[in-house]
């Protein structure tokens, strides 16, 4: 892997039952108090649309000249990268520190990631750059149906797709997982990758739009086995707890490596 050495990373602790579809409908996306807002929708032929061909070509394109970029900037040191399949429909589940997450870890992998991203992102000109390299909107703060066909046409045709279960940028410890996201991760019958990623938080600007150039640390974990979940209120709340758990069990074994063995509480202590 371009960027750093790769390690065998630990790994997430396991359950029985494997995940299953359920009912799009009764998903919620985060909440946001300042109210959403809809990009609406894009005209054909658009470059958020385009007609036809490859959906992951723009996002091609763009990583030619955005991966090596980043890789060499912020110095990315991958490690798990061989548990992303070769092939075939998988969720990269992250912890979210900063607004640089979504494109370091598109840039580590080597596959195309499609991520889901908050609606007040996708104006004009940054949405159709957004769209046209595969990343699509949620409106928070109520039931995004659209979103959620989305995130299943990502899955059907095979591709990769991010998220941030925490719904928006916390401590990186996976101290809140929204319901409505751990649903859309339980509710898909494929390998769901945890992923912790240490350094961003350190990403600040300089003049104003130069990212300052932090290393940037990115473990992924084998798959992790969730439980099926009911699509009623209560089916995603069991979702959201164990998805938590899983993810900060990972999230401490990360740590815990990182330490010598020592499970350390907090990111600043264990980011290199």
């Amino acid at each position: 892997m371009t960027g750093g050495p790769d390690h065998t990373a630990p790994r997430a602790p396991a359950n029985h039952a494997p995940a299953a579809p359920g009912d799009p409908s009764a998903v919620a996306a985060p909440a946001d108090p300042g109210g959403a807002v809809d990009p609406g929708p894009d005209p054909p032929g658009s470059p958020a649309q385009p007609a036809g061909g490859d959906p992951e070509r723009g996002y091609k394109i763009a990583a030619m000249v955005v991966k090596p970029l980043m890789r060499t900037w912020f110095r990315i040191r991958l490690e798990g990268q061989e548990h992303i399949p070769e092939t075939g429909p998988v969720i990269l589940a992250s912890n979210h520190r900063s607004n640089m997450d979504p494109v370091l870890l598109a840039s580590a992998v080597e596959r195309p990631v499609a991520f889901m991203a908050k609606a007040e992102l996708f104006v004009p000109p940054l949405g159709w750059i957004m769209r046209w390299i595969g990343q699509f909107p949620v409106r928070r703060g109520g039931i995004d149906r659209e979103a959620l066909r989305r995130t299943d046409a990502v899955l059907a045709r095979g591709s990769m797709l991010g998220l941030f279960p925490e719904g928006t940028r916390g401590d990186g410890t996976f101290s809140a997982v929204h319901p409505g996201l751990a649903y859309i991760v339980v509710r898909q019958g494929c390998p769901v990758l945890p992923v912790v990623i240490f350094g961003t938080e350190r990403v600040r600007r300089r003049f104003g739009w130069l990212p300052f150039a932090s290393p940037v640390r990115i473990v992924i974990g084998p798959p992790i086995d969730l439980p099926r979940a009911a699509s009623d209120r209560a089916g995603r709340r069991a979702a959201s707890e164990v998805l938590q758990q899983r993810l900060r069990a990972f999230r401490a074994a990360v740590a815990a490596e990182s330490s010598g063995g020592t499970v350390v509480p907090t990111d600043r202590q264990i980011d290199e």
